[in-house]
């Protein structure tokens, strides 16, 4: 029996319909993985299924009692209390079943003779309750937990408000897991995780014992937990029974019948369409004109085929530089007095590329805030080349409401008419209604789109990347790939994906 059964469903933004009468559904210990093309609505069917969002048509059932938990990779949670706490309440109604359970334990030394068997048996159903709900092994498991997804260095007692937004992801991501509910959904687990804890998570969901369904744009991560595949394309959500590596040679074999079909069904209609305008006044044949036009009418149309949007991306060079391009000194950085990584010593020379490594929290991002100058050094310095014109793609980025991508750009660049924006715009992928969409209501590979396109409008001779791939699509991701790699400039780039930075860099600097 289903979990999950979605029947014909549709919804839309707009004007723009995202889904043509989707059919989904979830069985027990499904591993689904969730794919398509950045902006094609697959965050926003994760958000139908777990209710946040209601179709406009269609039928979401989920079976009675299944528990589901959701990972949003827009994370908003409660930040007032510390990462042990927040992790910890998944426990509390345990906790407090041990405590009446030792409650009625107690009250065996001082009562009646006659309620002796009554209290005892009490306390003997809820420690068989615990037993079964491995509340013994509790410690053991949230160890493990913290420390597969390098929590534990984060301080247990550090407030959630004083943590990154992707350390509050991990430490959501923890809770999620040790509640073990019927079903996961989990939306682009891996965007803060490094390659350590990847793996991690990857052998926590291939052992996984019940459902998922996870969306992500990491191949190999999807290789290594995708059991099953959903494709979300043209508006329709196929179902392929197979593991990640097989789907995608038999995704191109039904893309191929799909196109054939568009075709041919194009071809009909245009021909039946003729055939209207020629016989519909003619007294001989204008029944079977109408007659045609009315099969016509019902005809269910296929979608025109979408292929993946590419993005054109030039990142202009503005000058040459010195040999010596970026020199710290004895530089150690951090927040305020708390230090994250001291005495870096480093030359970056001429045209280089180089990649920052190391797990999560340890102080990669902090260095690229200290060295444009968003955070102050601690103690030491570096030293631009005076010649250096810097370009900067942030890990996270904050947008007023309804601020559209228009707007974005123009914030910027505020001489720019609506026509340049959305030229400029138009060559990563943004087009149409998504020029004037609020920025928050795009998906998160859409963001990045925008936000590429405004680092395309900046002549500069340094790259500065952290983490951009977090939510692109396989194809979009080869295409900044080929931008950066054919930049003439110096760049420098944070990344937990290894397919992405080799192969493009000259250095890796790997921090411990």
């Amino acid at each position: 029996m289903a979990l999950l059964e979605v029947e014909g469903l549709r919804f839309k933004y707009t004007d723009n319909d995202l889904f043509n009468d989707v059919s989904f559904r979830i069985l027990p210990k499904d591993h689904i993985v969730l794919v398509g093309d950045n902006g094609c609505g697959k965050s926003t069917f994760m958000n139908l299924i777990a209710k946040n969002l209601i179709p406009d048509k269609g039928k979401i059932e989920w079976l009675n009692n299944v528990k589901y938990s959701y990972l949003d990779q827009h994370l908003k949670i409660r930040n007032d209390i510390s990462i042990y706490d927040y992790i910890t309440e998944v426990f509390k109604p345990l906790l407090e079943k041990e405590a009446k359970m030792n409650e009625y334990y107690e009250m065996l030394g001082s009562c009646k003779e006659y309620e002796y068997d009554k209290y005892l048996s009490f306390a003997n159903s809820i420690q068989e309750e615990l037993e079964e709900k491995n509340f013994y092994a509790m410690n053991s498991t949230l160890g493990n937990m913290i420390n597969g997804l390098g929590i534990t260095s984060m301080g247990l007692d550090t407030p959630l408000k004083n943590l990154s937004g992707g350390q509050r992801a991990k430490v959501y991501l923890a809770k999620l897991l040790l509640e073990e509910p019927d079903v996961l959904l989990m939306d682009e687990p891996t965007n803060f995780l490094d390659t350590t804890h990847i793996e991690w998570l990857s052998k926590y969901l291939i052992d996984f014992k019940k459902a998922f369904v996870v969306i992500s744009h990491d191949e190999s991560f999807l290789r290594a937990i995708g059991k099953s595949v959903y494709c979300l394309n043209n508006k329709i959500m196929t179902r392929y029974n197979m593991p990640y590596d097989t789907y995608l040679s038999e995704r191109e074999i039904r893309e191929d019948q799909y196109k054939k079909a568009y075709e041919n069904q194009q071809k009909f209609i245009k021909r039946t369409e003729q055939f209207i305008a020629k016989n519909i006044v003619r007294a001989t044949t204008t029944k079977q004109a109408q007659s045609r036009r009315k099969m016509l009418e019902r005809i269910e149309r296929l979608e025109k085929p979408k292929n993946h949007e590419p993005m054109y991306i030039k990142f202009p060079y503005s000058r040459g530089l010195g040999q010596e391009v970026l020199k710290l000194k004895s530089l150690t950085v951090g927040y305020g007095d708390k230090i994250v990584l001291s005495d870096l010593e480093f030359l970056m020379k001429q045209n280089q590329k180089i990649a920052i490594l190391g797990r999560n929290g340890i102080g990669k991002s902090t260095i690229l805030k200290t060295i444009l100058g968003i955070l102050d050094p601690i103690d030491g310095s570096y030293i631009w080349n005076p010649s250096a014109d810097l370009n900067y793609f942030a890990q996270e980025e904050q947008y007023p409401d309804n601020l559209t991508p228009i707007e974005y750009l123009r914030y910027y660049y505020h001489l720019k008419t609506d026509g340049e924006l959305r030229s400029i715009l138009a060559t990563t992928g943004i087009k149409g209604d998504l020029a004037t969409k609020p920025m928050n209501s795009l998906s998160g590979g859409q963001q990045t789109r925008v936000r590429l396109a405004l680092m395309t409008m900046k002549k500069s001779n340094v790259l500065i990347f952290d983490e951009p791939t977090n939510h692109l699509d396989i194809a979009s991701k080869a295409e900044l790939w080929e931008a950066i790699d054919k930049f003439p400039g110096s760049v420098i780039l944070v990344t937990h994906e290894d397919d992405f930075y080799e192969g493009l860099v000259d250095m890796e600097l790997n921090f411990e």
